[in-house]
């Protein structure tokens, strides 16, 4: 879906990553981690918007689509009167007006060929929403983000986290190609955060999602990636199985080390000894 091949990008001051390479699949769930300040918001602007930045190695996306994204900055509007239900729905009418539009075009008999090829367009953007059963799936969202007696609330009046959890499905609704959240987690409490471990679960589509929260990492995701130090790691598994892999490999190097540090010794004293008969 996604492969970076020796992909640098950085700023004269501090180069962010250096010839990385890793590969982002369909259809799965992955975790960029690593410390504050190691460049994991500049890659994710780098994948979203790759014609604006100036970098090195590729970037190469196969059948990726429309890319969506959800901010750790989420600002509410106190003054915002649309219901959590007309928000949610509001993509989907807008569509559904465009195709109305485009048929109503198309009845009169002009320009048939590129109306044609706009209205299949926007069926198949309709298609890949499910557009068709649009508010039983924002039900079944809400549920499960336990937001159902929201539904009829302004969106003025939703709790900062309940206004995150909002933003996050109605970009899961839309079902993009590949959906990026940068943070989705800060500010949440520990049930807004169970609510958003439940939609990510749930959710069929390709995440890559930077968080630092150990919760949703040991519950959410089958691949992480890990930048830190300009560099990127890779691991297919969860976030636990990345941690014992870390762990066996550092009891690894230490018993490696531990060996050569007795070889050096069993020399040290081979060499002490064979003075000691010379003289």
């Amino acid at each position: 879906m996604i492969t970076a091949k020796n992909l640098s990008f950085g700023f004269p001051q501090r180069e962010l990553f250096w010839n990385v390479n890793f590969t982002l699949e369909k259809d799965r769930h992955c975790a960029l981690i690593g410390s504050n300040g190691t460049g994991k918001t500049s890659l994710l602007r780098l994948i979203q918007q790759p014609d604006i930045f100036t970098y090195e190695g590729r970037l190469i996306f196969e059948d990726v689509g429309r890319i969506g994204y959800v901010s750790q900055f989420a600002q509410r509007d106190k003054e915002q009167t649309e219901t959590v239900l007309e928000y949610l729905s509001r993509d989907f009418l807008a569509l559904e007006s465009q195709i109305t539009a485009v048929c109503e075009e198309m009845a009169s008999g002009e320009n048939l060929d590129a109306l044609m090829e706009h209205y299949q367009q926007l069926l198949d953007e309709s298609q890949a929403m499910d557009a068709d059963n649009y508010e039983v799936n924002i039900h079944r969202q809400l549920h499960l983000a336990e937001l159902t007696e929201k539904a009829g609330l302004e969106m003025g009046k939703l709790s900062g986290g309940e206004y995150k959890l909002v933003q996050v499905i109605r970009q899961m609704l839309r079902r993009p190609g590949l959906l990026i959240m940068d943070e989705p987690d800060v500010f949440l409490d520990f049930s807004n955060i169970n609510s958003l471990c439940r939609l990510i679960n749930s959710y069929p589509g390709t995440l890559l999602v930077i968080t630092h929260n150990r919760y949703l990492l040991n519950h959410c995701f089958n691949k992480i990636l890990h930048l830190e130090n300009a560099d990127i790691q890779e691991f297919d598994g969860s976030f636990v199985e990345y941690n014992f892999s870390l762990l066996a490999k550092k009891v690894e190097l230490q018993e490696q080390v531990a060996k050569e540090q007795a070889e050096i010794e069993r020399i040290l004293y081979e060499l002490s000894a064979s003075c000691t008969q010379s003289v």
